[in-house]
């Protein structure tokens, strides 16, 4: 009888131990979820208002609007925008006063351009537009909000969708870690190859990357500004989360959780 006690008990704490391991993963995944969501809901709300108040709010023609890009008090919208980078201005917390607010993916090692490994790490700043360039002549960013543990980081060319991210360093959790962990999380291509900025026109047609507003070329696929011609009306972001490899694993498989969020954010040209 005790034997068969000791069987049935040893069943019950060999379940107990599994569900809580799976709890943990759980927990892990809807705590990447909620960061994840977070920083795009963030990035939705501030990208609405790009481009508030618009020089064409004070009758000036799309012609005539660069010559006011260095305005403090007009948003000149979209500034520049990479795979890495996205910078533009607008009153996003209805203040009354311009932001020039930026967002950035970082590698593993905090350098932008993004040239190392990934995990990486996307940052948030927002300070008031001062009068000058607006990509050259604001003041250094203040990073107020960052999202940790983002492994896409691709920088497509040639306009293509995806296409060439950082390696994810480190090796899997199980196994022996005898797999990297570019080689095992990179098996789906687009898991560390998708851009976390992607750009679309009026026709939902990508856009291709980088462009910046001091290119006089690149001034209206930013804004808009002439009529019938392909310019950026939505940016998408997207980020790949891993969970840590300190803590953020099942540890019942040694597998690292992965979720993916994305944001749509549509340009008030």
């Amino acid at each position: 009888m005790a034997a068969v006690l000791l069987v049935v008990l040893g069943g019950v704490v060999s379940y107990i131990t599994t569900a809580l391991q799976r709890s943990k993963s759980e927990e892990i995944k809807v705590d990447l979820t909620q960061e994840g969501r977070s920083f795009v809901d963030e990035f939705e709300r501030d990208i609405h208002q790009s481009g508030y108040p618009n020089c064409r709010m004070f009758n000036f023609t799309g012609s005539t609007c660069s010559s006011h890009f260095g305005d403090s008090a007009l948003a000149a919208g979209l500034v520049s925008v990479s795979s890495t980078q996205i910078i533009f201005e607008g009153d996003v917390d209805g203040d009354g006063v311009v932001d020039s607010v930026r967002y950035q993916l970082v590698d593993s090692a905090g350098n932008y351009p993004p040239t190392g490994t990934c995990p990486c790490t996307m940052q948030r700043s927002q300070l008031a537009k001062i009068t000058g360039n607006p990509a050259t002549g604001q003041s250094a960013p203040i990073w107020s909000q960052e999202l940790q543990g983002v492994v896409n980081s691709g920088s497509p060319a040639g306009g293509a969708l995806y296409g060439g991210g950082l390696p994810i360093a480190g090796n899997v959790l199980f196994g022996s870690g005898s797999i990297t962990n570019t080689a095992y999380y990179a098996a789906v291509t687009t898991f560390k190859d998708f851009p976390v900025f992607s750009a679309y026109d009026q026709n939902g047609n990508i856009v291709t990357l980088p462009r910046v507003i001091t290119n006089v070329a690149d001034q209206p696929v930013l804004s808009c500004s002439s009529s019938g011609a392909s310019c950026i009306t939505s940016v998408r972001l997207t980020v790949n989360l891993l969970g840590s490899s300190a803590s953020g694993y099942d540890p019942k498989t040694g597998v690292r959780p992965v979720v993916t969020m994305v944001g749509n954010g549509r340009i008030n040209n």
